[in-house]
């Protein structure tokens, strides 16, 4: 039987192969209307019934609704591929099986199984793929495939990055097909079967394609003359999955001069998805699928293509299949882009044009660059190739290096975080986003710390006690630029930092950041909370230093604040000794992206009530001090509550702990004596009448549901951590916070015996409503009940420091949010105070998915437990990394370990980061570095 030629494929295809739906699904652009209206209840494409009429056979692709209608389906005809686990098979019939086919109730399409050519027709820095490398994001640990014409696994660009290999190369002598795989089967396995650069395919035309696709995924240029600098995932592995045959008929390749060529089969593109399904099964590290092919022109989704039910099965599994819409130039996609869970790619130029060959339309999901685009090619070069092609592994890289950014998050939400984040291309009919990788990490990330504006992750970390300029414990805070980019120290020695070193004053006991002047630059909010105000000792400051393109304080200058200068009630206020302004900070946006910082007083003496607290709110023109029993706060003004010795803040709420509360305990009745126990509240955002945050709630260990009574010296509140998501009360799902609460003092009865400060952590909830409330948990994060990892013993003071952290980049919600809970005061072995972290979902009971981090073990943290090295005494979160300040110990000066969360949270275990002075340009000096990190 005679078959169209390569150049009539572009026009037959479209109304007759494996692209055209069947006529009961959505239409192909090209099936009459009539034709459809006719063969409406017929599973079987109508083209293939002109194409049998003279009696000839044809291959088409059967998909049943289960596989227990394949053996009725496969008795029509000669069967010449199966599946493990699809309810599709590949069929030899006439027509008189297309006839058998039409009237089983089993049999859902019937397609032709039509081979196609690969689609052929300065781009990584165009879609930020460079500054994500440059921030250490590039895809390690994860691995794409490329199902196409093979890799040459020995490029230079792309070496020893192949883990895998396969080959599906059908051989039909009807359309003059061999196969490609070099042992001359269909089907080869493992490494070599899919190695275009020595096996079959390597002097066939068309066969450098496979090779171009991954260098542009996840190509490295790395210390190599005359390459591109690097792929999109440039840390990434690949799996190569040669799903190409050779035909070697002018009727298929489209003249003597293109003979032999390669094309393939949909057949062999399900089977070849197949092996990636179960590469992914057994712990292949697998994110995304790519297919640079296709055909047909599809206006609507083709969920009947054969290729549907593998691409859902991968979905399922976590990879993503990313396809080529095609290179009609048309306003539709061809298959097996078209299918409604394939991720379909369009190119662009440099100039963010559509190229010109591009399809478009409603069924696009995003664009990539697909013009000009130079990448490896077999035999160690490089060469310039455009196309749809092109484009699609620019996105099955940005999935690579997302995953490795955000480990936790769903593939729908990395999906989603792509095309938010993307740069809107409008054209007739439709706008689809352009990949811009740079902003889909930072928008994850939940607004990187970024001091210096070029979209890459940097990091403040404070060491209180330096000594600067020869004045002992006066403070410092060493900034690390990301990229590569060199590393800073700020002191109050420096011009652009208002007053100066003095001996301990403790620069930076307390960071905070936020975009205070709101020119997308980080800005840095560090506290000096025992600097001394003429006589009035450790009375305390807090600055705010400017980011600028030229790094932290380089720009405009900063800002101080000082009670009894500036404004509003902090103008009115007065430095005491003791107050200890800026012992605890917040600091964010609120719903209507409006600056905010909160500062904790806890030693102010109010009317007479020494250390009662206090806490100023800034937001705009509001400048504020909170103080308990006063317009409109919650309680009574009493000694020693410490109002604001911590706070924690999400754009909704504010959080404010008072460890020094006295509290009357439930079970002893109303009249009975207080307790300083601790409590902690909740405001809002929003202003009351007397123009301060509402009060929403409060929560302390006094009534039943708060988990534990009220004791002396439970220092409920010592510390306090919140995050904004939705929140579910009852049948409703409301706009809220998740509020993590550390109990250090809490006794605890362990093995029939009390451990006094063995500590807890206890987690509420807040809503954003016309009646706000806070929900209180039944559920006590602590050492050993429901399996949690650990024994409570005396002085371990779980919970002396929290902190929550989404691990989505979508809505946060109790299943992507993760609790670190520092265990400072651990015992590890004979190590005395090693101290430990245990991090817990928010999910079901504790013990269920508690992780345990301690030097040395399974998570990667560096070391081993040394005595009094207090791990867990700092800790901060982002959604890639957790950070555990080790102010300590080990060496001299103090360290801050940068962990992946996937090492946390049990998964596959990354490298982990440290910074410490002496290493990596930061200089061999100081003493407590790591004591706070943001």
């Amino acid at each position: 039987m005679k078959r169209p030629i390569w150049a009539a494929v572009v026009t037959v295809v479209m109304t007759a192969a494996v692209g055209a739906v069947p006529a009961h699904a959505a239409a192909s652009l090209g099936t009459l209307a009539a034709t459809a209206a006719e063969a409406a209840d017929d599973p079987v494409d109508q083209p293939l019934y002109d194409e049998t009429a003279d009696g000839s056979t044809v291959r088409v692709n059967v998909v049943t609704k289960s596989r227990t209608d394949l053996p009725a389906a496969t008795a029509v005809g000669t069967m010449m591929k199966s599946f493990t686990t699809l309810p599709v098979v590949t069929l030899r019939v006439d027509q008189a099986g297309l006839d058998a086919l039409a009237t089983q109730s089993g049999v859902v399409s019937v397609t032709e199984d039509v081979p196609v050519p690969p689609p052929l027709d300065e781009a990584v820095p165009l879609t930020g793929a460079d500054v994500a490398a440059a921030a250490g994001a590039t895809g390690q640990g994860t691995a794409i495939a490329i199902l196409d014409t093979g890799i040459d696994t020995s490029h230079p660009y792309l070496k020893d990055r192949v883990v895998a290999e396969a080959c599906v190369s059908p051989a039909d002598p009807d359309y003059s097909a061999t196969s490609l795989c070099p042992n001359g089967a269909e089907e080869q396995d493992g490494l070599g079967s899919a190695d275009s650069g020595t096996g079959p395919c390597a002097t066939v035309v068309g066969c450098d394609h496979g090779t171009h696709v991954a260098g542009i995924a996840a190509g490295d240029g790395t210390n190599l003359t005359g390459a591109p600098a690097s792929g999109v995932a440039p840390g990434a592995d690949l799996v190569s999955v040669q799903i190409f045959s050779q035909f070697n008929s002018e009727d298929f390749c489209g003249g003597p001069d293109y003979t032999p060529c390669v094309g393939s089969f949909p057949s062999a593109q399900i089977a070849g998805l197949e092996k990636v399904l179960k590469l992914k099964q057994s712990g292949t590290p697998l994110v995304a699928a790519n297919l640079s092919l296709g055909n047909g022109r599809y206006a609507a989704a083709c969920d009947d293509d054969p290729r549907k039910q593998i691409i859902d099965s991968l979905l399922n599994a976590g990879v993503a299949t990313v396809a080529a819409a095609g290179n009609n130039g048309q306003d539709a996609v061809s298959g097996p882009a078209c299918v409604s869970s394939a991720i379909a790619v369009g190119a662009t130029t440099a100039d963010d044009e559509l190229s010109a060959f591009t399809n478009r339309g409603p069924l696009l999901d995003l664009f990539a660059p697909g013009t000009s685009i130079v990448s490896s090619v077999p035999g160690g070069g490089y060469a310039t190739k455009s196309g749809t092609s092109m484009a699609a592994p620019y996105v099955a890289g940005a999935f690579a290096v997302l995953r490795e950014a955000f480990p936790e998050t769903s593939l729908a939400s990395l999906e989603s975080l792509l095309k938010t984040t993307g740069k809107p291309i409008t054209y007739t009919g439709a706008t689809t986003p352009r990949v811009d990788l740079a902003k889909a990490l930072g928008e994850g990330a939940g607004n990187i710390t970024d001091f210096n504006c070029d979209g890459v992750e940097d990091i403040a970390v404070a060491d209180p006690e330096a000594t600067v300029g020869g004045d002992a414990k006066a403070g410092l805070v060493r900034i690390v630029y990301g990229g590569g980019k060199g590393t800073f120290e700020l002191n109050q020695d420096l011009a652009a930092v208002p007053g100066a070193a003095e001996a301990n004053d403790y620069f930076g006991d307390a960071l905070a950041t936020v975009d205070y002047d709101q020119d997308d630059c980080t800005d840095l909010v560090v506290s000096t909370s025992r600097e001394d105000i003429g006589t009035a000792a450790d009375a305390g400051v807090v600055d705010v230093v400017y980011g600028s393109a030229a790094g932290l304080s380089a720009g405009k200058a900063s800002i101080r604040y000082e009670q009894a200068t500036g404004s509003g009630d902090i103008l009115a206020g007065t430095s005491e000794a003791g107050d200890r302004m800026g012992a605890a900070l917040a600091a964010g946006l609120t719903l209507a992206k409006e600056p905010y910082l909160v500062i904790g007083v806890p030693g102010e003496d109010i009317d007479g009530k020494t250390d009662a607290g206090d806490v100023y709110y800034l937001r705009g023109t509001v400048n504020r001090s909170l103080i308990q029993g006063k317009s409109g706060m919650n309680d009574v003004l009493e000694a020693g509550d410490k109002f604001g010795s911590s706070v924690a803040a999400t754009s909704l709420h504010v959080v404010i702990g008072s460890p020094g509360e006295g509290v009357i305990p439930y079970l002893s009745g109303p009249n009975a004596a207080e307790v300083v126990s601790g409590s902690v509240d909740v405001l809002s955002h929003d202003l009351n009448s007397n123009g301060v945050p509402t009060f929403v709630g409060a929560s302390r260990q006094a009534a039943p549901g708060d988990g534990a009574e009220a004791e002396a010296g439970d220092q409920f509140g010592a510390a306090v951590a919140a995050a904004e998501g939705t929140v579910t009360m009852g049948t409703f799902t409301l706009q809220g916070s998740f509020i993590a609460i550390g109990v250090p003092g809490e006794d605890v009865t362990y093995a029939g015996a009390n451990k006094a400060d063995a500590g807890r952590v206890v987690v509420l909830t807040a809503v954003n409503s016309r009646n706000p409330v806070v929900a209180k948990t039944d559920t006590d994060y602590q050492q050993a009940p429901d399996d949690v990892v650990g024994a409570p013993e005396a002085g371990d003071g779980m919970g002396a420091q929290v902190a929550l952290t989404s691990l989505g980049s979508g809505k946060t919600t109790a299943t992507n949010l993760r609790m670190a809970v520092g265990v400072p005061g651990e015992d590890v072995g004979t190590v005395v105070d090693a101290g430990a972290v245990s991090i817990f979902s928010l999910v079901g009971a504790p013990g269920a998915n508690d992780q345990w981090i301690e030097a040395g073990n399974a998570t990667g943290m560096p070391g081993t437990p040394g005595t009094s090295y207090k791990a867990g005494s700092s800790l901060y979160g982002t959604p890639t990394r957790l950070y555990i300040g080790m102010p300590y110990g080990p060496g001299a000066y103090g360290a801050l370990y940068a962990m992946p969360w996937a090492n946390a949270t049990g998964g596959t275990a990354q490298p982990v980061i440290t910074y410490a002075p002496g290493t990596g340009g930061l200089p061999a000096s100081g003493l407590r570095f790591g004591m706070a990190a943001r």
